[in-house]
Protein backbone atom coordinates (compact mmCIF):
# COMPACT_ATOMS: atom_id res chain seq x y z
CA UNK A 1 0.00 0.00 0.00
CA UNK A 2 0.95 3.67 -0.94
CA UNK A 3 2.84 5.16 2.36
CA UNK A 4 3.23 9.14 2.74
CA UNK A 5 5.47 10.37 0.94
CA UNK A 6 5.53 7.80 -1.81
CA UNK A 7 5.08 8.67 -5.72
CA UNK A 8 1.11 7.53 -5.27
CA UNK A 9 0.46 9.60 -2.26
CA UNK A 10 2.08 12.67 -4.14
CA UNK A 11 -0.57 12.45 -6.93
CA UNK A 12 -3.05 12.51 -4.37
CA UNK A 13 -1.77 15.65 -2.78
CA UNK A 14 -1.06 17.24 -6.12
CA UNK A 15 -5.03 16.41 -7.26
CA UNK A 16 -6.09 17.61 -4.23
CA UNK A 17 -4.87 21.13 -5.02
CA UNK A 18 -6.02 21.12 -8.47
CA UNK A 19 -2.47 20.68 -10.24
CA UNK A 20 -3.09 19.74 -14.39
CA UNK A 21 -2.43 16.31 -15.26
CA UNK A 22 -2.36 14.39 -11.87
CA UNK A 23 -5.56 12.35 -12.51
CA UNK A 24 -3.77 11.45 -16.05
CA UNK A 25 -1.15 9.81 -14.04
CA UNK A 26 -2.63 8.47 -11.66
CA UNK A 27 -5.30 6.90 -14.19
CA UNK A 28 -2.04 5.42 -15.91
CA UNK A 29 -0.64 4.55 -12.71
CA UNK A 30 -3.71 2.12 -11.41
CA UNK A 31 -5.75 1.62 -14.54
CA UNK A 32 -4.37 -2.04 -15.31
CA UNK A 33 -4.88 -3.03 -11.49
CA UNK A 34 -8.40 -1.15 -11.46
CA UNK A 35 -9.21 -3.38 -14.60
CA UNK A 36 -8.06 -6.31 -13.83
CA UNK A 37 -10.08 -6.48 -10.44
CA UNK A 38 -13.05 -5.26 -12.32
CA UNK A 39 -12.73 -8.40 -15.03
CA UNK A 40 -12.40 -11.05 -12.82
CA UNK A 41 -15.41 -10.00 -10.74
CA UNK A 42 -17.70 -9.11 -14.04
CA UNK A 43 -16.05 -11.47 -16.41
CA UNK A 44 -17.21 -9.29 -18.92
CA UNK A 45 -14.52 -6.84 -20.77
CA UNK A 46 -17.39 -4.33 -21.60
CA UNK A 47 -18.37 -3.95 -17.87
CA UNK A 48 -15.12 -3.85 -16.37
CA UNK A 49 -14.42 -1.00 -18.63
CA UNK A 50 -17.07 0.62 -17.47
CA UNK A 51 -16.21 -0.24 -13.94
CA UNK A 52 -12.67 0.96 -14.58
CA UNK A 53 -13.91 4.58 -16.25
CA UNK A 54 -16.83 4.91 -13.18
CA UNK A 55 -13.83 4.46 -10.34
CA UNK A 56 -11.78 7.39 -11.56
CA UNK A 57 -14.63 9.23 -12.27
CA UNK A 58 -15.23 8.82 -8.41
CA UNK A 59 -12.20 9.24 -7.86
CA UNK A 60 -12.07 12.81 -9.52
CA UNK A 61 -15.41 13.80 -7.72
CA UNK A 62 -14.69 12.61 -4.26
CA UNK A 63 -10.66 12.71 -3.96
CA UNK A 64 -11.16 15.69 -1.62
CA UNK A 65 -12.90 13.59 0.71
CA UNK A 66 -9.85 11.42 1.48
CA UNK A 67 -8.47 12.49 4.28
CA UNK A 68 -5.50 9.75 4.70
CA UNK A 69 -3.15 10.12 1.34
CA UNK A 70 -1.69 6.54 2.65
CA UNK A 71 -4.79 4.63 2.07
CA UNK A 72 -5.29 5.84 -1.50
CA UNK A 73 -5.34 2.60 -2.67
CA UNK A 74 -7.29 0.78 -0.17
CA UNK A 75 -10.00 3.85 -0.69
CA UNK A 76 -9.87 3.27 -4.82
CA UNK A 77 -9.93 -0.49 -4.62
CA UNK A 78 -13.37 -0.47 -2.47
CA UNK A 79 -14.56 1.95 -5.19
CA UNK A 80 -14.23 -0.84 -8.04
CA UNK A 81 -14.85 -3.62 -5.62
CA UNK A 82 -17.99 -1.75 -4.77
CA UNK A 83 -18.76 -0.79 -8.80
CA UNK A 84 -17.97 -4.40 -10.15
CA UNK A 85 -19.91 -6.42 -7.22
CA UNK A 86 -22.98 -3.71 -8.12
CA UNK A 87 -22.76 -4.64 -11.73
CA UNK A 88 -22.61 -8.36 -11.14
CA UNK A 89 -25.60 -7.50 -8.95
CA UNK A 90 -27.83 -6.03 -11.48
CA UNK A 91 -26.79 -8.04 -13.96
CA UNK A 92 -29.07 -11.21 -15.04
CA UNK A 93 -27.74 -14.20 -13.01
CA UNK A 94 -29.21 -16.24 -15.74
CA UNK A 95 -26.58 -14.84 -18.55
CA UNK A 96 -23.28 -16.35 -18.03
CA UNK A 97 -20.17 -13.70 -19.59
CA UNK A 98 -18.37 -16.11 -22.42
CA UNK A 99 -15.08 -17.34 -20.26
CA UNK A 100 -13.61 -16.83 -23.80
CA UNK A 101 -13.32 -12.78 -23.45
CA UNK A 102 -11.04 -13.30 -19.89
CA UNK A 103 -7.37 -12.14 -21.31
CA UNK A 104 -5.44 -14.64 -19.58
CA UNK A 105 -2.47 -12.15 -19.34
CA UNK A 106 -4.15 -9.93 -17.17
CA UNK A 107 -5.92 -12.66 -15.44
CA UNK A 108 -3.28 -14.47 -13.90
CA UNK A 109 -0.57 -11.05 -13.25
CA UNK A 110 0.56 -11.98 -10.24
CA UNK A 111 -1.24 -14.47 -9.00
CA UNK A 112 0.30 -16.23 -5.92
CA UNK A 113 -0.08 -19.33 -6.46
CA UNK A 114 -0.82 -20.60 -9.89
CA UNK A 115 2.88 -20.09 -10.96
CA UNK A 116 3.10 -23.23 -8.30
CA UNK A 117 0.88 -25.65 -9.94
CA UNK A 118 2.42 -24.90 -13.14
CA UNK A 119 5.94 -25.94 -12.36
CA UNK A 120 4.86 -29.03 -10.88
CA UNK A 121 5.98 -32.15 -13.38
CA UNK A 122 3.30 -34.16 -12.82
CA UNK A 123 0.56 -32.19 -14.14
CA UNK A 124 -1.98 -33.89 -17.31
CA UNK A 125 -2.41 -30.42 -18.91
CA UNK A 126 0.15 -27.51 -20.39
CA UNK A 127 0.76 -24.52 -19.08
CA UNK A 128 -1.67 -22.29 -21.54
CA UNK A 129 -4.51 -25.03 -20.91
CA UNK A 130 -4.01 -24.84 -16.93
CA UNK A 131 -4.54 -21.15 -17.57
CA UNK A 132 -7.27 -21.54 -18.29
CA UNK A 133 -8.40 -24.37 -16.36
CA UNK A 134 -7.39 -22.10 -13.44
CA UNK A 135 -9.44 -19.16 -14.95
CA UNK A 136 -12.64 -21.14 -15.26
CA UNK A 137 -12.26 -22.51 -11.46
CA UNK A 138 -12.30 -19.11 -10.14
CA UNK A 139 -14.56 -17.80 -12.10
CA UNK A 140 -17.41 -20.06 -10.88
CA UNK A 141 -16.59 -19.28 -7.58
CA UNK A 142 -19.63 -17.05 -5.95
CA UNK A 143 -19.20 -13.43 -6.09
CA UNK A 144 -18.08 -12.71 -2.29
CA UNK A 145 -15.43 -16.03 -2.65
CA UNK A 146 -14.01 -14.87 -5.82
CA UNK A 147 -13.41 -11.55 -4.73
CA UNK A 148 -11.16 -12.49 -1.89
CA UNK A 149 -9.46 -14.96 -4.29
CA UNK A 150 -8.75 -11.66 -6.90
CA UNK A 151 -8.10 -8.96 -3.92
CA UNK A 152 -5.21 -11.57 -2.20
CA UNK A 153 -3.98 -13.86 -4.99
CA UNK A 154 -4.40 -11.57 -7.88
CA UNK A 155 -3.38 -8.12 -6.22
CA UNK A 156 -1.74 -9.11 -3.18
CA UNK A 157 -3.55 -7.21 -0.24
CA UNK A 158 -3.34 -8.50 3.45
CA UNK A 159 -6.04 -9.64 5.13
CA UNK A 160 -6.47 -6.49 7.00
CA UNK A 161 -6.32 -4.32 4.07
CA UNK A 162 -9.03 -6.86 2.16
CA UNK A 163 -11.24 -6.02 5.24
CA UNK A 164 -11.11 -2.34 4.62
CA UNK A 165 -11.70 -2.58 1.21
CA UNK A 166 -14.72 -4.70 1.53
CA UNK A 167 -16.01 -3.27 4.70
CA UNK A 168 -16.33 -6.25 6.58
CA UNK A 169 -13.79 -8.30 9.73
CA UNK A 170 -10.71 -9.67 9.30
CA UNK A 171 -12.05 -13.11 10.31
CA UNK A 172 -14.64 -12.85 7.51
CA UNK A 173 -11.77 -12.62 4.85
CA UNK A 174 -9.99 -15.40 6.32
CA UNK A 175 -13.03 -17.46 5.80
CA UNK A 176 -14.15 -16.86 3.01
CA UNK A 177 -10.42 -17.24 1.84
CA UNK A 178 -10.29 -20.80 3.13
CA UNK A 179 -13.42 -22.18 1.76
CA UNK A 180 -12.59 -20.35 -1.73
CA UNK A 181 -9.32 -21.95 -1.22
CA UNK A 182 -10.95 -25.11 -0.76
CA UNK A 183 -13.48 -25.15 -3.67
CA UNK A 184 -10.09 -24.07 -5.84
CA UNK A 185 -8.45 -27.09 -4.84
CA UNK A 186 -11.71 -29.26 -5.43
CA UNK A 187 -12.56 -28.37 -8.79
CA UNK A 188 -8.23 -28.09 -9.65
CA UNK A 189 -7.46 -31.71 -8.66
CA UNK A 190 -8.42 -33.79 -11.34
CA UNK A 191 -5.88 -31.91 -13.54
CA UNK A 192 -3.08 -33.05 -10.99
CA UNK A 193 -1.79 -36.10 -10.29
CA UNK A 194 -2.17 -37.62 -6.87
CA UNK A 195 0.46 -35.36 -5.03
CA UNK A 196 0.75 -33.09 -2.56
CA UNK A 197 0.41 -29.56 -3.26
CA UNK A 198 -0.38 -26.78 -1.19
CA UNK A 199 -1.95 -23.74 -1.84
CA UNK A 200 0.09 -21.64 0.25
Amino acid sequence: MEQVGSPGALLVESLQHGKAGALAELVHKYQRRIYRIAMQITRNHEDASDVTQETFLKVYESIYSLRRKAAFETWIYRIAVNKATNVVKRRDRRCESSLSTICEDDAHAGFRWDADLIDVPHLHVERQELQKIVTRAVNSLSLKHRTVVVLYEFEGLTHVEIASVLGCSEGTVRSRLYYARKQLRDRLKTYIEPISVELK
